[in-house]
């Protein structure tokens, strides 16, 4: 009996060290899907209703030319300076313009699809105009999100877990 236990003591033992022995360690970068890692230039947001006036939902788009950088340890920074502004219309057919400015800069996974943003909200410099005329006092903020995306053929398609906003990336 004592021989039986030595014997399988010596396979365990032999076959746990033949399991690792050359085994290289590899670790898969912290954003996941490499497809996203890289420099991207907004073409367009479409958002249909986070944004408001008076209180009231506006649909707006735009913003083409903000810019992305994602990194394979999972850094994101989205920078807006000298993009275009977000474009909607109010319900008099006055037209809203909402230009944003500065950077939020976050975590981010993304692998099958799905993305999560882990970091802070934001506060983002910004500026507004219905009809032409300022509106005073118009903020907006970012804060991390979820939801899912698409990417191939250097385009990236982003869309909030809540369906609000869609962001289409091209290779920058």
């Amino acid at each position: 009996m004592a021989l039986r236990l030595i014997a399988v003591a010596a396979v365990l033992l032999l076959g746990s060290t033949a399991c690792s022995f050359g085994s290289h360690s590899s670790t898969a970068a912290a954003i996941g899907d490499s497809c996203v890692v890289g420099s991207w230039i907004l073409t367009e947001q479409t958002n249909p209703s986070g944004y408001t006036y008076a209180g009231v939902p506006v649909a707006v788009s735009g913003m083409a030319g903000a810019k992305l950088s994602l990194t394979a340890a999972g850094e994101e920074k989205e920078t807006f300076d000298g993009s275009a502004p977000l474009v909607g219309t109010l319900a008099n057919g006055l037209r809203l313009a909402i230009t944003i400015r500065g950077a939020v800069i976050y975590q981010i996974h993304a692998a099958s699809g799905k993305y999560q943003e882990t970091g802070e909200v934001v506060q983002l410099p910004t500026t507004a105009t219905v009809g032409g005329a300022p509106v005073p006092d118009y903020h907006s903020s970012y804060s991390p999100s979820s939801g899912s995306y698409t990417c191939a053929a250097g385009r990236l398609t982003i869309t909030t877990e809540s369906g609000n906003q869609t962001d289409v990336w091209s290779n920058g």
